[in-house]
């Protein structure tokens, strides 16, 4: 029992150890899923992907704090806090798998605020909108919502028989360049690129969360041990060199 407690404090250590790296992943993933939705803010409401983002946010700062709580109670065998680590394991558990699992159910409501947000920009091509899609169009080398004939049908786009400049793939495109079925511009249409970023941004909190998860239910059995063990308490044998256990 007693080489139970040595690995079992051991091995807490060191997954408190990796929590604040399992933190800092969780800081990445979360940050850049902010970064990536700020730059389409304007363009689309998928905002939807902001909710588990957060989620894992939190989940990072208290795993960084039960870094050094699950240190501290590894070496002292703390029962207090040993019984507080175990529990908000638990908590955060639950929080990364609502994270996951609202990842996974946002999809075809982010599906939809793409396309519903391309669609809009580019009926309405002016001022923001304008801007927006011509950054989307640069940045994802695409054009129009399916492809560039969308530019046809835009309420916002004066001169319909050409498409914007953001959809040439050189600079100076001329007008003859800019027909939409011209080999000059941009053919893929901007949903699916941008659909795949945020597609991309619910798959790694799905994959981050699922990961961390195995990582915490080991920490919560080196918890479970280590509280159980130390209610054992040393004494000495009247009469006796050697010591014993009395539960």
């Amino acid at each position: 029992m007693a080489f139970c407690t040595i690995t079992s404090k051991a091995c807490l250590i060191l997954v408190s150890l990796v929590f604040w790296a399992a933190a800092a992943g969780l800081f990445f993933i979360g940050g850049w899923v902010y970064n990536t939705y700020h730059h389409y803010n304007e363009l689309t409401t998928a905002n939807l992907t902001l909710i588990p983002a957060s989620i894992i946010l939190a989940a990072g700062v208290f795993m960084f704090i039960l870094g050094i709580c699950g240190c501290i109670a590894a070496c002292k065998e703390n029962k207090i806090l040993l019984a507080v680590l175990f529990t908000v394991l638990l908590i955060i558990l639950c929080a990364e798998v609502t994270a996951a699992g609202l990842a996974y159910g946002f999809r075809e409501d982010v599906r939809k605020a793409v396309n519903d947000g391309l669609d809009d920009a580019l009926q309405k091509y002016k001022g923001t909108m304008k801007d927006q899609m011509d950054y989307v169009q640069k940045e994802l080398k695409c054009c129009g919502v399916k492809n560039a004939t969308d530019w046809s049908s835009s309420k916002g786009w004066n001169n319909t028989k050409f498409v914007p400049d953001s959809c040439c793939i050189m600079k100076n495109c001329t007008e003859d360049d800019r027909k939409p079925l011209s080999k000059k511009i941009y053919q893929q249409g901007c949903y699916d690129e941008l659909n795949s970023i945020f597609a991309k941004n619910l798959g790694y909190i799905s994959g981050v969360s699922v990961s961390f998860a195995v990582l915490q239910i080991l920490g919560m059995i080196c918890s479970c041990i280590l509280f159980c063990r130390s209610k054992e308490v040393r004494y000495e044998v009247l009469g006796g060199p050697n010591s014993g256990l009395r539960v």
